[in-house]
């Protein structure tokens, strides 16, 4: 059989170095990667595993005889993730210990003499049988091992045969460009989770001194994201829109004690500064380069703004007022009502539906409430999963006895 590596062989290699590069979803890298490795080496199924925690981690599985016998639903629901130790006892260990390709050209028939063993577990239990098997290391820049591609089953003519020199060759060129791919994308995940902390803890800052909880960002930026997901935004934009939202009180900073911790109800005067936390918080980020930074600058400024005009710092209206401030006004207002507070406790489910319908048109766009309402059980998940305890709220009343947490 040739085993020369043609031309056109090359160009589909750039072509899906190309396709990888351009991926920064961890979970769509990885499904592409197996799914090409497939193609060029007519692999039947195969596992993608990543290094984590000093284990192999199996993320993504498929198989084509599956597919074909259960359709592509069912085939997925067989896979569930699980983890091998870094040694020579299972095929993908080995080649992860070892950093070399591991060619079995049947599982069925190994020396028994070789520390690695085939297991006939799930083969039996899914009326599946495992022949021909290629694991091939996927290193970063850095020669580090970062996972391991598995191939299963090559085929040629309808028939099961070994992973030839040709096919492994591929297999080891398409590892090596998805080791450096998957190696970016986890440094941009790594990146971005590092961004959004960041915010979130200057909205937490800000909050701090208004006797808000760090839950009480992170909810309301989840909440947000679920809204824009909801109006049919791209990952993209929700995304962004989580990434804003931490900022929304930033401008409290600026705020005089006297007037933000005052005990009873504020008179005009104060309620005039009060609400100038809004322009405070849009001149800070004022003059930003970075979009998620101009973004937030317009969700400090205007999430205070009401669909009928009647809010503040600019009393617009309509569609005058940004969307993304019509969705975390929203957001805000949700979380203010339903969660608790230092100053009174959560309203009831019902109450809080009820007054947010009732602002519908008024307080809140339209179109945000008709969103909002579709994902009320999702939202409601995020609020339960990041629901304050009696302790988060202590360190508000005994600044004397605040430690470390």
């Amino acid at each position: 059989m040739d085993t020369t590596i043609t031309p056109k062989m090359l160009e589909e290699l750039l072509n899906v170095g190309i396709a990888l590069s351009s991926t920064r979803d961890l979970r769509e890298l990885l499904t592409l990667i197996l799914r090409e490795a497939r193609r060029f080496t007519s692999a039947d199924a195969g596992t993608l595993y990543l290094v984590k925690g000093g284990v192999l981690r199996a993320e993504v599985a498929q198989c084509q005889t599956f597919v074909e016998r259960l359709g592509q639903e069912q085939a997925d629901s067989l896979f569930s993730s699980f983890s091998l130790p870094v040694n020579m006892k299972s095929i993908a260990g080995a080649a992860a210990f070892t950093r070399e390709v591991v060619n079995i050209p049947d599982v069925q028939n190994v020396d028994v003499s070789c520390l690695f063993q085939y297991s006939p577990d799930f083969d039996r239990k899914n009326n599946y049988s495992t022949h021909s098997n290629l694991a091939v290391p996927m290193l970063d820049r850095e020669q580090n091992v970062i996972g391991v591609l598995q191939l299963i089953n090559a085929k040629y003519k309808n028939r099961v045969v070994p992973f030839d020199a040709r096919k492994t060759r591929l297999a080891q060129a398409l590892a090596s460009q998805a080791g450096v791919a998957i190696r970016n994308t986890l440094l941009t995940a790594s990146l971005r989770e590092a961004h959004l902390e960041t915010l979130q803890r200057l909205g937490v800052a800000a909050e701090w001194r208004d006797k808000e909880t760090a839950n009480h960002i992170i909810r309301v930026a989840k909440f947000s994201a679920l809204i824009a997901e909801a109006l049919g935004w791209s990952e993209e934009m929700a995304d962004m829109v989580e990434y804003a939202s931490p900022m929304h009180d930033v401008g409290k900073l600026g705020i005089p004690d006297s007037i933000l911790h005052k005990p009873g109800k504020l008179d005009p005067d104060e309620r005039t500064i009060m609400e100038k936390h809004t322009v405070i918080g849009a001149n800070i980020l004022s003059n930003a380069k970075n979009e998620v930074m101009q973004w937030s600058r317009m969700v400090a400024l205007g999430h205070h703004e009401k669909w009928d005009g009647s809010g503040y710092p600019q009393g617009i209206s309509g569609s005058d007022i940004p969307p993304i401030c019509q969705i975390v006004a929203l957001a805000d207002v949700y979380d203010a009502l339903s969660c608790k507070r230092v100053y009174k406790p959560a309203f009831p489910h019902e109450k809080v539906m009820a007054i947010i319908h009732e602002e519908n048109g008024r307080h809140f766009a339209p179109q945000m409430v008709k969103a909002f309402a579709g994902v009320i059980d999702r939202i409601v998940a995020v609020r339960d999963e990041y629901a304050d305890k009696e302790e988060d709220f202590a360190k508000f009343r005994d600044y004397a006895n605040i430690g470390i947490e």
